[in-house]
């Protein structure tokens, strides 16, 4: 919604007319004709017909609590215009204005998207609220401000970068726990990563690098039996997979067992789940090792 301010001053001249004494009856050079709208006396104000100037147009100010034709983020390409929050069209609302370039600070946390106003307003970052679902700035929904609870995939080769995406469940994978000033304030704890970002630290949970995002084996899928292994661990000897487990349809006699839940790290599955499995990318001598890159524990019920 780019306006334009046109502002358009007719000259109006007034024209102080002097008659000779000795030829009143011929009116003088200088003394203008008459008009349709009749004649120009002397320091006449002009008439209706010719007014001074033309009507200003001035966009409609963006303010809090104002609607736009589209949803957050932002349109592809053309600039929104608003409407009426009434309208079905009112995809998205302005919550808070903030000096340009402070969304990510000053916006509210559930903010949807961040637009900054259009040339002939006051520059401004305009904060975005969907009036509708989807609310990609709700917590683990992959869009909006990042914040504590929403899921990451970070690169760090060559610089760090944090993408936010959504998370598959209510653990990860890639889940932020906190920010932190320092990196030890992050690392002390079990399973956390601690990545140097935007000046703080950026306290992440295991599958910060996962591309995939879930647990590896979907809810209700079927496997077959799994090879397994004894292992020695700090909890002393447990049975660890040998190859991954295999998908089989659960229609099949070879269908051992039925995925029917996922837990994070600090749970156990409980009934009616028979066995518990983590999934790993890190391999130790062959096997299994290392946090789960989800992070989940796939429980599964034995058929």
């Amino acid at each position: 919604m780019s306006g334009r301010l046109w502002t358009v001053t007719a000259l109006v001249v007034a024209v102080i007319v002097t008659v000779s004494s000795c030829d009143a009856d011929a009116p003088p050079k200088n003394t203008p004709k008459p008009s349709a709208a009749g004649s120009l006396a002397p320091n006449s104000p002009p008439s209706p017909s010719q007014p001074s100037s033309r009507p200003t147009s001035q966009p409609t100010p963006w303010a809090a609590g104002r609607c736009l034709d589209v949803q957050a983020p932002k349109p592809d390409s053309q600039v929104p215009a608003l409407v009426d929050c009434a309208f079905v069209t009112a995809g998205a609302q302005i919550t808070k204005l903030v000096y340009q370039g402070n969304g990510p600070v000053e916006c509210p946390k559930d903010s949807d998207g961040l637009l900054d106003t259009p040339a002939g307003q006051e520059p401004r970052t305009a904060c975005l609220r969907n009036r509708r679902a989807p609310h990609p700035g709700d917590v683990g929904k992959g869009g909006g401000l990042l914040r504590v609870g929403d899921c990451t995939l970070i690169e760090d080769d060559p610089v760090v970068t944090v993408e936010e995406r959504a998370c598959y469940d209510a653990h990860g994978p890639g889940r932020i726990r906190s920010f932190t000033k320092t990196k030890k304030a992050c690392t002390r704890k079990i399973w956390s990563y601690a990545y140097k970002w935007q000046g703080s630290y950026v306290c992440v949970g295991p599958g910060e690098d996962a591309k995939e995002v879930g647990p590896q084996y979907a809810l209700a899928s079927c496997l077959t039996a799994p090879k397994t292994k004894k292992r020695k661990t700090v909890f002393g000897t447990e049975n660890s997979i040998v190859g991954g487990l295999k998908k089989v349809s659960c229609k099949l006699k070879k269908a051992w067992g039925k995925v029917v839940g996922h837990v994070s790290i600090e749970f156990e599955c409980r009934r009616p789940a028979d066995y518990s499995v983590t999934s790993s990318t890190t391999t130790l001598y062959g096997l299994a090792h290392g946090p789960d890159p989800y992070p989940a524990i796939t429980c599964i019920r034995r058929l």
